[in-house]
């Protein structure tokens, strides 16, 4: 990455690290160290999760072919579609840990000050006690008021732009391949073991 930055100070393109590099404010700019920074989390927040997202998309629309046949019959529920893929089978399932300030009791359990606590996005989007019937797959879910983007100062800003690239491309992959199938049995099909996360290690299907 240092050695593409590099590359992009003498040779500026029509490219976003280049207009990084060339951002200014008040006479100050990013530094080396600033700018690796920043391009890891475009990749992590603004590729990765998308990624994954798309990948947990196609897999859970073939596995519930009847909503996919409703899908197909009414393409205006894509939208609300994608919304309930993040809250059923989104990508991430946990933030990053966070350390109680004082001590906290909760349902009758105490957190100690200066302990991590990892809250869990996922188990949160599948709570009977905010969502009706939670572990139904449900296209025209409303409302469905999910997680999978944060909450409050910690929203996602590419929330928009990760919901249209997934519409987008699922919608294009599913009408270009109508007869989509998972190519090894769903018991075969490996979850990449990472705390926080629900991402395939890969997703083999046929194309047709």
């Amino acid at each position: 990455m240092r050695d593409l930055i590099a590359r992009k100070r003498a040779q500026p393109g029509d490219d976003i690290l280049s207009e990084l590099i060339a951002a200014e404010e008040e006479g100050q700019r990013l530094t080396e160290d600033e700018l690796v920074a920043m391009v890891f989390l475009l990749v992590i927040a603004g590729f990765e999760t998308t990624l994954h997202l798309i990948t947990n998309g196609a897999r859970t629309l073939i596995e519930h072919p009847d909503q996919l046949e409703r899908l197909r019959a009414d393409p205006e529920l894509w939208g609300s579609a994608v919304e309930e893929i993040v809250r059923y089978r989104g990508p991430i399932h946990g933030t990053k840990l966070q350390y109680a300030a004082e001590d906290v009791t909760l349902h009758g359990e105490t957190i100690s000050r200066g302990s991590p606590v990892m809250p869990v996005l996922g188990a949160a989007n599948h709570d009977p006690r905010a969502f009706e019937k939670p572990e139904e797959f449900d296209i025209a879910r409303s409302p469905n008021h999910h997680l999978g983007f944060g909450f409050g100062p910690h929203f996602c800003l590419g929330r928009q732009l990760a919901l249209m690239e997934t519409r987008v491309a699922l919608e294009k992959i599913f009408a270009r391949n109508p007869d989509l199938r998972l190519a090894v049995p769903a018991s075969e099909i490996e979850i990449a073991k990472m705390p926080g996360w629900h991402r395939h290690v890969s997703l083999p299907v046929t194309l047709g």
